[in-house]
């Protein structure tokens, strides 16, 4: 016959009461956003502003990018032969294409 493990039961029913409150949280969150007009524009707002995020991230990569450069250029002939940013930018726009 199996042991029972004490607070084994009371982890299950916990997990339980968890699950139904996510479930609870993700159904009212759908229904505000797909079933009411000030949903709708919340959703609307969030994919604008998650397909402007892409676009973004490069702009802020290149600030970088330029930025190390004029400092590099600023240091001695030794340390200008260090890789800079270019290799991450060059994936990041292959990944965009």
């Amino acid at each position: 016959m199996l042991k029972k493990m004490p607070g084994q039961n009371d982890n299950k029913s916990s997990n339980l009461w968890l699950g139904f409150a996510f479930g609870a949280i993700a159904a009212t969150a759908v229904a505000f956003l797909l079933g009411t007009k000030k949903g709708r524009q919340t959703l609307k707002k969030l994919l604008e502003l998650s397909e402007n995020l892409e676009e973004n991230a490069l702009t802020i990569a290149e600030e970088i990018e330029e930025t190390i450069l004029d400092n590099a250029q600023k240091l001695p002939e030794a340390k200008q032969n260090k890789p800079i940013l270019g290799t991450l930018l060059d994936k990041m726009k292959a990944l965009r294409n």
